[in-house]
């Protein structure tokens, strides 16, 4: 990849990051009891462009602005093959809920609703999995979609399941290629998620792929053969024990998964204080996109539900006191 190349995807990424959410902002938009007010202040920021009247069509407003930021830069990357398949999986993962519905509606036999970003692959009405495989033939979808059907999975729930790993696990393979501080930095970012999908996968499906970070691969395979109650105390054996809730297993999940965000944005914060070319930064844009969306939909999801404001912000993966 080209000096040229790697400082265009490197700008980019930076005027990008000049976009996302700041501690400030977040702490205006916790002082804030209705929210509605927050989707005020959001439009006077740029974040929607519309002020919307439900919270349903609020979320799809937050989704969406996070899917148009990621589906820019992934046309402005195509000269990076390695940042263009990171940022291609980050709109695969901003995607991945219609595609699951697509997916549960041929299962079900139904037709799904709302599909809005994959309109194509919805419009086509796909009834059988196999007309499926040749509408999305080529895309990063039909790769998920073997990936997930290789690993022989026994009804839908693992087959989603399967979905969501790929994300990680081809993240992570790409970012395996690099090398150096460029892989360091890129790992920093994706370590957590590494740690929380496999455990998630082997305590949900009871499927062991052992891609970690911090836990070791033999706690993966125990988690898989835990029971439900063991499960905490199998997360005790981890570098985690000490930071998340061990009272059950979906609390300590949960808990691990928090970790994995927070940690990811202060990486991806860290990864623009680096060498100013490297395709790092369209994975850390790309994350930090991803969390703005993430943590904009619990603040308003909060508020709306009367929820405790410290009960909000320790959901947040963006830390403010």
């Amino acid at each position: 990849m080209s000096a040229p190349s790697l400082a265009y995807i490197s700008s980019i990424s930076r005027l990008y990051k000049s976009t996302t959410l700041t501690k400030g902002l977040v702490t205006e938009l916790l002082s804030e009891d209705d929210w509605k007010n927050v989707l005020s202040i959001l439009k006077e920021r740029n974040f929607i462009e519309d002020i919307p009247t439900t919270f349903d069509d609020a979320e799809l407003e937050i989704k969406k602005r996070a899917i148009d930021q990621i589906y820019r830069i992934l046309n402005f990357s195509s000269s990076v093959k390695s940042a263009h398949d990171i940022v291609d999986l980050y709109y695969y993962y901003l995607t991945l809920d219609e595609f699951k519905a697509i997916i549960a509606g041929i299962y079900n036999k139904t037709k799904p609703s709302g599909i809005m970003f994959l309109s194509k692959i919805g419009e086509s009405n796909p009834s059988t999995i196999e007309e499926l495989r040749s509408i999305i033939r080529g895309t990063t979808y039909s790769s998920a979609l073997e990936y997930a059907l290789e690993k022989n999975p026994k009804n839908l729930s693992q087959l989603e399941s399967l979905l969501d790993f790929y994300f990680i696990e081809k993240l992570s393979a790409i970012v395996d290629t690099f090398k150096g501080d460029w892989k360091s930095a890129a790992n920093s970012i994706i370590c957590g998620y590494k740690d929380y999908y496999s455990a998630s996968l082997a305590v949900r499906q009871k499927i062991a792929i052992p891609l970690t970070c911090r836990i070791l691969p033999d706690v993966i395979r125990d988690l898989q053969s835990s029971k439900i109650e063991e499960v905490a105390n199998t997360l005790r054996r981890t570098q985690y024990a000490r930071n998340i809730e061990l009272g059950d297993a979906y609390s300590a999940l949960y808990s691990l998964y928090k970790i994995a965000r927070i940690d990811a944005r202060k990486s991806s914060i860290y990864a623009f204080m680096g060498s100013p070319f490297t395709p790092v930064t369209a994975l850390a844009i790309s994350e930090l996109i991803k969390l703005d969306m993430e943590d904009l939909i619990i603040i308003i999801n909060g508020l709306k539900t009367k929820m405790n404001k410290e009960a909000i912000k320790s959901r947040l993966s963006l830390e403010v006191i």
